[in-house]
């Protein structure tokens, strides 16, 4: 559970960072069109409504700040003031975020480029911390023993943890499998850049009509064509499959366009796309290693115990009493010392 290597967390937060620069304020964009709004919401509300007034609180993994803005929503329904504060390895845009969907970033303080195993804060600084599918994306030994000594003897921590069997990590693994057939079975952006590079070594506008007008050409274009069909045809007839017909509808309109644009500005947008689909694909890797098991979470509770918390029994959280939504763990800093 705590073997992420330094290369690895690297290659995440820069994964994230594109993820949030596009503007979400949470992780499940395609479930909530604003903030959470289910048992979510209702598992939050009830924790950070149980803090007294003028308590302070750590968000850890806070991206845009969905939780975050979930501890202030909770303060100003029972006429409180929270100290929030949002905490993410990743940069972060949470201002820019919360005014795409109608929301104030207030005074709430963010922090990007600040990861949960190394906080930077005064021991003893917060009484409550939160974590919705952020822990488990670190090294959860050191972050738990970084959450233990910034917070205060009897500050309380509740963490929202991916559960491996959750719908959202099958929807996960059925994109990673999409990704792999684009990559190993229909290789439709490798034969577009490799056609656009063969034209990129024209000399003049006429040698690039030639090319383009050429056996060989026609031979790729011909083979790219098909690609273009299997991979639409994979997208359309597979679940969570579909964002690979917005792949090759990009990759098509590229190669239409190479004339007016130029091969040189073709490359440069194939790269562009090339980049996307690698942070995609990196976002959904982790996602599925953080996943837990229930030996899992008794294994990170097991964890939280040595790092100085009292735990409750973890319980399942579930959208309806049926869709699961992920592990529910609540714990309390029991002293200064682990």
């Amino acid at each position: 559970m705590s073997d992420k290597s330094p290369d690895s967390g690297a290659a995440a937060a820069e994964a994230w960072s594109r993820y949030w620069a596009s503007g979400p304020l949470h992780s499940c964009p395609n479930a909530f069109a604003g903030n959470y709004d289910d048992e979510i919401r209702d598992f939050w509300m009830s924790f950070f409504g149980s803090l007294p007034d003028g308590a302070s609180i750590l968000d850890i993994g806070t991206g845009n700040g969905a939780v975050a803005f979930l501890a202030r929503d909770a303060a100003d329904a029972l006429k409180r003031r929270f100290h929030i504060e949002g905490i993410d390895a990743a940069v972060i845009h949470p201002a820019a975020a919360a005014a795409r969907h109608g929301i104030e970033a207030g005074d709430i303080v963010f922090r990007g480029n600040t990861s949960c195993e190394r906080t930077g804060y005064p021991d003893g600084h917060f009484d409550a911390a939160s974590s919705q599918y952020a822990i488990e994306y670190s090294r959860i030994d050191d972050s738990l023993k970084e959450l233990a000594r910034v917070l205060k003897p009897g500050g309380v921590a509740g963490f929202v943890i991916h559960h491996a069997g959750s719908e959202a990590l099958v929807t996960t693994l059925a994109e990673l499998k999409a990704f792999d057939y684009l990559r190993r079975e229909a290789p439709l952006v490798v034969a577009s850049r490799r056609l656009l590079r063969r034209l990129s070594g024209a000399g003049s506008a006429a040698e690039l009509e030639a090319r383009m007008n050429d056996r060989d050409t026609q031979e790729q274009q011909k083979e790219i064509r098909k690609l273009l069909q299997r991979v639409s045809a994979y997208g359309r007839s597979r679940p969570h499959a579909g964002f690979l017909e917005g792949i090759a509808t990009q990759v098509a309109a590229t190669l239409q366009q190479t004339r007016a644009i130029g091969t040189g500005a073709a490359l440069d947008r194939l790269a562009v796309l090339e980049g996307e689909m690698t942070a995609h694909r990196e976002r959904l890797r982790a996602m599925v290693q953080a996943g837990k098991s229930r030996d899992d979470i008794g294994e990170f509770c097991a964890l939280a115990v040595a790092a100085g918390f009292a735990v409750d029994a973890p319980h399942e959280l579930r959208r309806g009493g049926r869709d699961l939504l992920g592990w529910v763990v609540g714990a309390r800093r029991l002293s200064n010392e682990p």
